[in-house]
């Protein structure tokens, strides 16, 4: 029986830059593979090098997440030959709010193991400074786009979080975040918290929760443009 590769999900830096963030096991596992299925070459390049991958990094077959399942697949099949395979998203965890579980779900059925390697999540590091229920949450990745939707669905979440105590966790285009901020503090009760995680692990990082009441109360920060996790507790 041949042996199987190993399909690594290796976390990179939230903000370019922080390779401290990344724990030595997860850099050594790194400098190991040469197979690399990523969100985006150019990056994953940058971040390779910037780790110390002892291997040039243009010997290193660098392969982008595409639309079509069936050329991933493709690249997979060298797990059969025992080659080992890491994903690699823009930022954080692969898998989580980032491409990677179509190539995951494949390694399952295909019996090949499965390794998460340790590294930064912002959705899990701003429920972790929030203040609001960590027994229980739920991540909801990003709201509808369009005003009314939008509204139908910050109310649902407002619903879900005061029956259930479960603390909604959400994320939005950062050039978006005037509008959605907008739409939050005019949908929500008054007496509903809210915790703006922006920019989590960053030089400028700034994590607040209040009750929409203060939020309405207080000098606006400023967010446009800066990557923010919402949540509503």
């Amino acid at each position: 029986m041949r042996n199987q590769g190993t399909l690594f999900l290796f976390p990179c830096p939230i903000h370019e830059g922080q390779l401290d963030t990344i724990p030595q096991q997860t850099l050594a596992a790194l400098h190991k593979t040469s197979h690399f299925l990523v969100e985006r070459a150019k990056t994953a390049r940058h971040f390779l090098k910037a780790a110390g991958h002892p291997q040039p990094i243009a010997n290193l077959v660098i392969q982008e997440i595409s639309a079509v399942e069936k050329e991933d697949i493709a690249f997979l099949q060298c797990m059969h030959e025992g080659i080992d395979v890491g994903i690699i998203s823009e930022a954080g965890c692969p898998g989580i709010a980032d491409p990677g579980s179509v190539a995951v779900n494949w390694a399952h059925q295909n019996d090949i193991q499965v390794r998460p390697m340790v590294g930064p999540s912002s959705i899990l590091l701003a429920m972790m400074a929030s203040g609001l229920n960590g027994q229980s949450f739920a991540f909801n990745g990003y709201l509808p786009a369009k005003a009314p939707e939008l509204a139908k669905e910050i109310r649902l979440l407002e619903s879900k979080a005061v029956k259930t105590g479960q603390a909604q966790i959400f994320m939005e285009t950062p050039y978006r975040n005037d509008f959605i901020l907008k739409h939050l503090l005019s949908t929500l009760q008054p007496s509903t918290k809210l915790c703006i995680a922006c920019e989590v692990n960053g030089d400028t990082e700034s994590i607040r929760q209040q009750t929409v009441a203060k939020w309405k109360e207080a000098k606006m920060e400023n967010f446009h443009k800066r990557p923010c996790i919402f949540i509503i507790g």
